[in-house]
């Protein structure tokens, strides 16, 4: 009897979900962060700001952070499906820049959060972490750990999907 009870209620409440249980919908903190490597752009960029209207990656990463070695080369592959920007998390300037040096950046927009304050203010664990923002600034997917194509297929793009048919 409790068992059928947790597994209805399991269920009631993946299906409230869409069948993902890491669907967020709340407001993306705002602050600026310092640009990476982009000497062409400003030294602080606006997170929000940086691609306001279009649903896009926000990734947390290191250069001391192994798994964040594989999870680049995927969001290297699917670097064309949607924006990424990408955040050094708690990390120094020079070693962040040769880390994208030597495994290619599949980041738009490289930014640079040396304390880990702004990873504080969403939650953030540690490296790798994804969060999908949508058109309005909003994080509707977090995730923790290394993204892979399982992951991407079953949980992220379906979600995209559906961001992208209520914008047009």
């Amino acid at each position: 009897m409790v068992t059928g009870f947790w597994g209805w209620a399991a269920f009631l409440y993946l299906n409230a979900q869409g069948g993902d249980i890491a669907a967020s919908n709340y407001k993306l903190p705002a602050p600026s962060l310092p640009a990476l490597n982009d000497s062409d752009k400003p030294n602080q960029i606006s997170i929000v700001e940086v691609l306001a209207g279009k649903p896009y990656l926000l990734n947390f990463w290191a250069s001391w952070c192994v798994t964040c070695q594989a999870e680049n080369q995927f969001l290297r592959n699917i670097e064309g499906e949607l924006p990424i920007v990408g955040i050094a998390l708690k990390d120094t300037k020079e070693n962040a820049s040769n880390w994208l040096a030597k495994f290619g950046s599949p980041y738009q927009t490289n930014l640079l959060d040396a304390e880990g304050t702004y990873a504080e203010m969403l939650g953030v664990q540690g490296a790798p972490e994804t969060f999908l923002i949508d058109g309005d600034g909003n994080v509707r997917f977090h995730y923790q750990g290394l993204l892979q194509e399982t992951v991407w297929q079953t949980r992220v793009k379906p979600l995209l999907n559906r961001l992208r048919s209520a914008h047009e």
